[in-house]
């Protein structure tokens, strides 16, 4: 038996037992002693020295004190027992991290920390606002507006365009406030329930959420003496900056890059660890960021390293273990961060309804006027929800400011809203020029204008192409733009320092904007189509994954008629009639090949829903209207294109699919006149409740033509089968019912007896509360449903079926997506993988889950992966 003192409680019984039992709170205890410990294991020979070995390649002090975990099991109750004797003793002053912590700080450090905050104070006052006039100073505690922050974070993959998924994300968290618990930033590091400290914390958000804002709020309150996090010491580093060291460099060379002024009290800074702070600011925008899995690491901040390996061997603990960390970074990078590492994720959701407001009163200065252009924004549905964004707010303010009014009618679409946002600055940027000049208003040369917007366009369409949203001064693409009058109204600048080097570094003053001008250039000039855009429509939307997916919507709205129009008269821009008409084509051909096909039409639905001409729909003419718009977490805009798509066109719905899309009771209720037109209605993987299930009755009460429901793995019960085997009775229409992997009971199924086989042809209830017992029961002929109902996996034919249709599905959905859809089918009871259709379906589903693991670069979901393939390995 052994012995062993934890955290002030003896704990008696086997010493493999007790460290298995106690495994977490040891990594946690031994991370910070576990070089020390390694000597004292291999001086009691406990340990050999290829134990030691192994245990030093394991990236990071925690997989280190895992290691030596496992390697323990292996060597017997003697060798853990001499283990815990070494972990229960004291560590003597020698190891004790942070002896030299314990003595007071020294003057000239206690001096460096006041003037280091009134450096930070001094950088971080102004509001970094892209487009701000020369010589403006826009204080940040005028401006700045509470974002939300709450504890957790977004997928690791994110197969939509990170901006259009956001919408629904956000209201979602409104709805669920209870399950996120919100937190403020100076309760970033704090814990509760005398968890282990805080030390890495991850900030992710979309684009132009409020990450960097969130990282100057910080600055500023520690150069004010207002912030509470206990650090004496914060140094901000960006990934911008960081681009340009393209040499093996040490950390004290990276701190001193933009803080010269620490060079004397460096040594004692870094060695007070515990007390410093690094904030890393936009990981995505890292050039080296799918090089972060490294295997070499740096010890000390004199050792000398790749950009990437000093970075991660902070991040994993290797260096300055003690040092509390900041990332911040966009979703769609989070997969090439070591996160097992990350104490913390906080996710910002931007504002609320009430901080929009104070946004408005805040940049226009003047209560009435803000509130009057505040009630014309929340009119307007498709202006709200972009305003949740901070950077899409701005730039709505900076329209209403510089136009007082719209060019015409109020945006109906985003590419309305660009438009405005274009014209807008333009109109500013010719009036300076005219005052500077002396010329009268309006005589700026129209035709210099236009062919500077091309310039910026073409630098737009060529980097969107490649995927970069930042563009370095050497670049010669970038060269082209000196010069370029309206460089500096749209283009964001910073100067990144190297040790004998200054290069600037431009950007668009948001990701959208980017994608706006790339449509320009695209819509406005001979440039063909992308290759992706001009593929067959199926294909199209598999290979596209997001990337060009606001750049599609973008395209479609500048192509239409009425912002043709607008373009040319307001900006100079004239595009070819015969282009509009040829793209105008596409989008039916285009939506009439995918409406035949089921294939996911949602991003062509805003294409079409961007075009704002009615007569398009009405040239729709599939032989089924079949409307595929799964997987993906629905945003208020993406149902606005729906209704007006289904508005636009004539006769019934053969088919609508929105499987896996967060729909709510609100939504479906707003979709009710539609869907009394469709045939066949799929909600399965969705969180259904009563009030939703009771929308769905309506429907089967209502309509002559409903005639397949799925509702699978929706949570539904006894209670709300009830409700809809009622509603089935009104009508008797509804021909088969899909509702696998729910909580439904033998009590609730018998709740169809008189429905089956009529109108109920088919009942698929496998995966619910039903016991073996009853299975047999109820698939007994002459009881409930006999042939009609399936409660196991016994019928080939229709099981077959069913497997080809989940294959397809994998085959084209994200692996978070998979993953999720894995760990509902492989709940299979071992006896059934004898039928034919279980062996040919879960063989195919092995192969299909190997691949994506060959393909995989994210080592949390590869590993994931990697677990249902030996599942599926029989």
């Amino acid at each position: 038996m052994c012995k062993m003192v934890t955290a002030g409680k003896d704990v008696t019984g086997s010493c493999l037992s007790l460290i298995r039992l106690k495994r977490v709170s040891l990594v946690d205890t031994l991370e910070g002693r576990i070089d020390a410990l390694l000597d004292v294991l291999l001086s009691r020979e406990v340990f050999n020295r290829d134990d030691r070995e192994d245990v030093l390649c394991q990236p990071g002090p925690r997989a280190r004190v895992r290691k030596v975990l496992d390697i323990l099991e292996c060597k017997g109750e003697e060798a853990v027992n001499t283990f815990l004797s070494v972990v229960d003793q004291p560590e003597t002053p020698s190891s004790a991290v942070g002896k030299s912590k314990d003595q007071p700080p020294s003057l000239g450090y206690n001096q460096m920390k006041q003037k280091h905050r009134e450096v930070l104070r001094r950088r971080s006052e102004s509001m970094l606002y892209y487009n701000t006039r020369h010589g403006e100073k826009i204080l940040f505690s005028d401006q700045y507006v509470n974002l939300l922050l709450v504890n957790g974070h977004q997928g690791l993959d994110i197969k939509r365009h990170e901006v259009l998924a956001y919408g629904r994300k956000r209201l979602s968290l409104q709805q669920k406030s209870a399950e996120h618990r919100r937190i403020t930033p100076d309760q970033l590091f704090s814990t509760a329930n005398g968890a282990r400290p805080v030390k890495k914390i991850l900030v992710t958000g979309v684009a132009g959420i409020g990450k960097t804002i969130l990282v100057q709020k910080l600055l500023l309150d520690f150069g004010n003496n207002k912030e509470s996090l206990g650090f004496d010491f914060i140094i901000h580093m960006t990934f911008r900056d960081l681009n340009l060291v393209n040499k093996p460099v040490n950390l004290r060379e990276l701190v001193l890059r933009k803080n010269r002024h620490l060079a004397k009290e460096l040594d004692n800074i870094l060695a007070n660890d515990d007390k410093l702070l690094i904030i890393f600011d936009g990981f995505d925008e890292f050039r080296h960021y799918r090089r972060c899995d490294v295997d070499t690491f740096v010890c000390e901040p004199d050792d000398y390293g790749e950009m990437e390996e000093v970075f991660t061997s902070l991040m994993l603990g290797e260096l300055l273990p003690n040092t509390a960390i900041i990332l911040t970074s966009r979703p769609t990078a989070i997969g090439h961060i070591p996160v097992g590492c990350v104490d913390r994720f906080v996710l910002i959701a931007g504002f609320s309804l009430d901080e929009i407001q104070d946004f408005f009163c805040r940049y226009f200065q003047d209560e009435g006027l803000a509130e009057q252009l505040f009630r014309v924004v929340r009119e307007n549905e498709l202006m709200l929800t972009l305003c949740y964004i901070p950077a899409f707010c701005y730039i709505i303010c900076c329209i209403l400011k510089e136009s007082k009014d719209f060019a015409g009618d109020n945006p109906r679409t985003m590419t309305d809203i660009y438009v405005q946002y274009l014209v807008a600055l333009l109109r500013t940027h010719t009036q300076e020029r005219a005052k500077a000049s002396g010329a009268v208003q309006g005589t700026c040369g129209g035709e210099q204008l236009s062919d500077a917007v091309l310039q910026l366009a073409r630098l737009a369409f060529f980097k969107l192409m490649d995927q970069q949203t930042l563009f370095y001064a050497s670049d010669k693409d970038v060269a082209t733009l000196e010069g370029c009058p309206l460089a500096s109204t749209f283009l964001d600048k910073m100067v990144a320092q190297e040790p004998g080097c200054t290069e600037d570094v431009y950007s668009f003053a948001h990701l959208t904007v980017q994608e706006f001008f790339a449509a320009v250039y695209c819509a406005m000039t001979d440039q063909p189509l992308p290759d992706v855009l001009q593929q067959d429509s199926s294909a199209a939307e598999d290979t596209l994954k997001g990337h060009l997916d606001l750049f599609s919507r973008f395209l479609s709205g500048i192509l239409s008629e009425r912002n043709t129009k607008l373009l040319a008269r307001q900006v100079g821009l004239s595009c070819d009639e015969g282009k509009a008409e040829a793209y105008r084509q596409r989008t039916v051909s285009n939506l009439n090949h995918l409406c035949e096909n089921g294939t996911h039409i949602l991003n062509s639905l805003h294409c079409l829903f961007e075009q704002q001409d009615p007569s398009l729909g009405q040239e729709v003419r599939a032989q089924a209207l079949r409307l595929n718009v799964s997987d993906e977490a629905l945003s208020p805009m993406d149902y606005n294109a729906i209704k007006y798509f289904l508005n636009a066109t004539a006769g019934d719905l053969s088919e609508l699919d929105l499987t896996g899309t967060d729909v709510s009771y609100e939504a479906l209720r707003d979709l009710m006149p539609h869907l009394l037109k469709c045939k066949q209605l799929w909600v399965g993987e969705n969180a259904l409740d009563m009030d939703t299930i009771q929308v769905i009755a309506e429907v089967l009460q209502q309509s002559d033509c409903f005639t397949h429901l799925g509702i699978g793995w929706t949570d539904i019960g006894d209670e709300e089968l009830l409700v809809l085997s009622n509603a089935i009775r009104q009508k008797k229409v509804l021909k088969e019912l899909w509702m696998e992997g729910n909580r439904v009971t033998c009590r609730g199924l018998l709740s169809l007896s008189d429905l089956t086989p009529h109108p109920l042809s088919k009942v698929v209830a496998i995966w619910n509360d039903v016991t073996e017992t009853e299975v047999r029961s109820l698939s007994a002929p002459g009881d409930c449903g006999g042939d009609s109902l399936t409660v196991d996996f016994s019928e080939d034919a229709v099981w077959a079926a069913w497997g080809d249709w989940v294959l397809t599905r994998c085959s084209v959905s994200s692996n978070e997506k998979l993953l999720t859809v894995l760990h509902k089918v492989c709940k299979i009871s071992t006896h059934y993988l004898e039928t034919g259709w279980a062996h040919t379906f879960y063989r195919d589903l092995g192969r299909l889950v190997k691949s994506r693991v060959e393909q995989c670069t994210e080592e949390d979901v590869r590993k994931r992966l990697e677990t249902f393939e030996g599942v599926l390995s029989w």
